[in-house]
This record gives structure tokens, C-alpha cells and sequence, in this order.
């Protein structure tokens, strides 16, 4: 019982994200924010530049704004499919979702009811601050299960002696079964090299024995001679 509370908090603590991982939410959190602010501020600029110049400049105006955001989004169009970047992707998606709100903007605020007129200025601020606010949860959960998903438990979380798989035992038998036999033969070599020692040293006597009684039978014929 205690072991496997132990193990559960072994994974628990695993679980936990490091530093880098944090740092790379936290940055990954904060530039889409900084897009969230840009695009409100852009959008409360027309608000107030809608009350500030004439109707012709303020349409011939939003027309530039609509051009120069339809060349970024091609721009990052380009960049996202030479890099395959899924993240650029999506910046161009909003981007090109803010132009065409830009073109048909001078058509809503200059010919439309003051009501709707209204409405419409403050919708674009809202839906921003929630889009972004659901797209920042949505990179921290998308960080935290991939780190989760790069984490092994059976490898990286519980001890390897406690967990060892029927290949491994297979493995290691096979093993054991290899080096006993590499053990046997190694003592049949052994055998057969202490055999052909003692043959060697049997023959070498023999030889010298011959060579004693050739010796002994010579010095008696010299003696008969004499």
C-alpha cells in the first residue's frame, strides 16, 4: 500500500511542469495578449477617428488600413507555407478576418442607424477579448499535454526492478543459457588441452627412454670390443 502511494506520488511530482515548459506558456500567452491589445486598440482608433474627420477621408482611409492588412496576411501566407508554421497560419487568418471587417466597416458606420452603429463598435472589442481569452487557455492546455504525453510511466516514473516485462526475462534467460554454454565448452577445450599436455609429455619420456637404452646397448658393445 505505501509503495504504491509512493509511486503515485513519484508520477504526480513527473507530472509537474518544469521551468521551460512554463516559460514557453507564459511567452507563447503573452505575445498572443500583445495581438489582443494591437487589435482593440485598432479597432477603439476607428471608433474615435469615426467621430474625429469627415465621412469621405474616413472611408478612403479604412481602405488604406484594409490594403496594408491584406498585404501582411499575404505576407504571412507566404511565410507560413515556406516554414510550415501552423501558428503564422492562424496570425494570417485573424489578420484577414480584421481586413474584411475594415472594408465593410465604412459601409456600417455611414449607413446604418445610430443604434446599430453602437452596437457594432463595441461587438469587434468584445469578440477580440474573448477570442483571445479562449485561444491563451487553449495554448496552455495544448502545452501542458504535450509535455504530459512525452512523459513514459512505466520507463521514466517506476523503477526498472520493479517492472520487468516477460521480454526482458526471456531475454535474460537466454542469456544465462548462452554463457553456460559458452562455460561448457570453454572446460571441454580445457579437458582436451590438459589430455593433449600429458600425451606430449608421455611421448617425450618414451623418446628419451629409447634414446637411454640406445645409449646403454652402444656403451656395451664398445666394452666387448676392448
Amino acid at each position: 500500500m505505501e509503495k504504491s502511494k509512493l509511486m503515485q506520488l513519484e508520477i504526480e511530482e513527473k507530472r509537474k511542469l518544469p521551468l521551460y515548459v512554463k516559460e514557453d506558456i507564459i511567452q507563447s500567452v503573452f505575445y498572443t495578449l500583445i495581438v489582443a491589445i494591437i487589435l482593440v486598440v485598432y479597432f477603439l482608433s476607428i471608433n474615435i477617428m469615426y467621430y474625429s474627420i469627415d465621412g469621405n477621408k474616413f472611408e478612403e482611409y479604412l481602405k488604406f488600413y484594409a490594403l496594408g492588412i491584406i498585404i501582411a496576411t499575404i505576407t504571412l501566407f507566404e511565410i507560413a507555407y515556406r516554414k510550415n508554421s501552423k501558428k503564422i497560419m492562424v496570425i494570417g487568418i485573424e489578420l484577414f478576418i480584421c481586413g474584411v471587417l475594415t472594408l465593410y466597416i465604412p459601409y456600417i458606420f455611414l449607413h446604418t442607424s445610430k443604434h446599430l452603429r453602437m452596437v457594432i463598435m463595441i461587438v469587434p472589442v468584445i469578440t477580440i477579448l474573448i477570442y483571445y481569452f479562449i485561444k491563451s487557455m487553449f495554448i496552455v492546455k495544448a502545452n501542458k499535454d504535450e509535455y504530459i504525453n512525452t512523459l513514459s510511466d512505466v520507463k521514466d516514473i517506476v523503477p526498472d526492478k520493479e517492472h520487468k516485462s516477460y521480454l526482458d526475462e526471456n531475454s535474460e534467460k537466454t542469456y544465462r543459457k548462452k554463457v553456460a554454454e559458452e562455460e561448457e565448452i570453454k572446460k571441454v577445450i580445457k579437458t582436451e588441452q590438459v589430455i593433449r599436455r600429458e600425451k606430449r609429455e608421455e611421448l617425450i619420456k618414451k623418446r628419451k627412454g629409447k634414446k637411454q637404452t640406445t645409449k646403454n646397448k652402444k656403451e656395451k658393445g664398445d666394452e666387448k670390443i676392448d
